[in-house]
């Protein structure tokens, strides 16, 4: 079930230099006046343990990070799969939290890319035919390849617990996650970083 965990790798990680995960669309409740929130209970809905709790660990860091007093969901509620409503709200009662943060997985697709090879030097300068006609070995010898590589779309929330509102929501997308601790921390900056511009965290 690593392939449905892979919403923790939603999540911060670099591929080819560029950060793996955006924002593709966000909300924000126009009636809260609530102040940032300083206590957080972190929720990862997924049905592989490992990942739930990896996840967990990469969020709370870095809202510790942001000066958020963070606790993951995992410490206080062990089992896994869902929980009754009773026993996710006697969690975040003990916990003590102002907010609850949830990330789940809406879809994982899978998205073709072309990859072209660089092109390469191929020794002192030539006329033109020269060049043109020392093209066609590197052009047949390198030809294009067709990779295919995951996509994760996830949903992360903000509630405020006490009303129980909700404050903010976002879809991300995630690509080609390999790694779920490096991928979650990336994910947890980007989304950090929103709500910290927002003034929710």
């Amino acid at each position: 079930m690593m392939r449905s965990g892979l919403l923790a790798a939603a999540a911060a990680a670099l591929v080819c230099g560029c950060v793996s995960t955006t924002i593709l669309t966000q909300w924000q409740n126009p009636g809260d006046r609530g102040p940032p929130c300083a206590k957080a209970f972190v929720v990862a809905v997924t049905q592989n343990t490992t990942v739930r709790r990896v996840f967990e660990d990469e969020m709370v860091k870095a809202l510790v990070a942001r000066g958020v007093v963070a606790i993951p969901s995992y410490t206080l509620i062990p089992e896994d799969g869902p929980v009754p409503e009773a026993r996710l709200t006697e969690a975040v009662r003990t916990a003590g939290a102002e907010c609850v943060l949830t990330t789940r997985v809406l879809q994982i697709a899978q998205q073709l890319e072309v990859v072209t090879p660089p092109g390469a030097f191929w020794g002192p300068p030539w006329g033109f035919y020269g060049w043109y006609g020392g093209a066609w070995g590197p052009a047949y010898a390198f030809p294009p390849q067709i990779v295919a590589n995951d996509v994760v779309y996830a949903e992360i929330r903000l509630f405020r617990a006490q009303p129980d509102t909700l404050v903010w929501a976002a879809t991300t997308e995630t690509f080609a996650p390999t790694d779920v601790r490096k991928e979650s921390a990336t994910f947890a900056q980007v989304v950090l970083r929103e709500l910290a511009e927002r003034r929710l965290i």
